[in-house]
């Protein structure tokens, strides 16, 4: 059967918003009459979930840090693979993704050398995409906020439950949040389908409404 539903991937880096826009916009395409699906990953409630936010705490031996990066896209793509293996796409019109297969290839990708990251990127589609399966967005919506503004808003996050009130290993490299968002920018320049939306300025975040408005008119495009 033809897969009718539109699949929209929000993406960024941490703290840019997605989280709040992913809500925002999921219950703004309701209210316009789409049903309207939504997975978020990693999916920390479920086992392969828990482990990744095991190696992303830093409190084990092994982290997302030190796993090489092909080891640790497997566990992502394991993640999305299982979360969608039941997944009933003719209930839906739209299905929205907090983050997606473009973030394994960003976040993993700036852990290889500069020469090396188009190739893994390449890697991670043919291994999401055309090995398992797993279904590509028809849009990537990525937030673009700068460095500090990420580490502003990852502190005011509170408690989660794969870190508790710290920061995961990610979140706290201040270079490896810089280098992901320069992996972002490079990203959509690569895809058609990838669209940049600025997010903050000299005095902080954008008005989330008038970031939901962009959100809307972007997503528009292809529903």
């Amino acid at each position: 059967m033809v897969n009718t539903c539109k699949i929209i991937a929000l993406e960024g880096i941490d703290g840019s918003g997605k989280g709040s826009q992913y809500k925002i916009l999921f219950e703004r395409l309701e209210k316009e009459g789409y049903r309207v699906g939504k997975l978020d990953f990693p999916a920390y409630d479920k086992f392969i979930g828990t482990e990744i936010g095991k190696l992303l705490s830093g409190d084990y031996e092994v982290t997302a840090k030190t796993l090489d990066p092909k080891s640790m896209a497997l566990w992502y793509a394991c993640d999305r693979l299982t979360n969608f293996k039941n997944f009933d796409f003719s209930k839906y019109d739209i299905l929205l993704l907090n983050r997606s297969s473009l973030s394994n290839a960003v976040y993993q990708g700036v852990r290889c050398s500069e020469d090396r990251r188009k190739d893994f990127m390449k890697w991670v589609s043919a291994l999401e995409f055309d090995e398992l399966g797993i279904p590509e967005p028809d849009m990537y919506v990525i937030f673009d906020i700068t460095v500090e503004q990420s580490f502003i808003n990852v502190g005011k996050k509170g408690h989660r439950d794969y870190v508790g009130e710290k920061a995961d290993v990610y979140e706290a490299d201040k270079q490896f949040m810089s280098d992901v968002r320069n992996g972002y920018l490079g990203a959509a320049e690569v895809f058609n389908n990838a669209k940049v939306l600025k997010c903050n300025d000299e005095n902080g975040m954008l008005d989330m409404n008038y970031i939901a408005d962009m959100v809307y008119k972007t997503v528009a495009e292809v529903i």
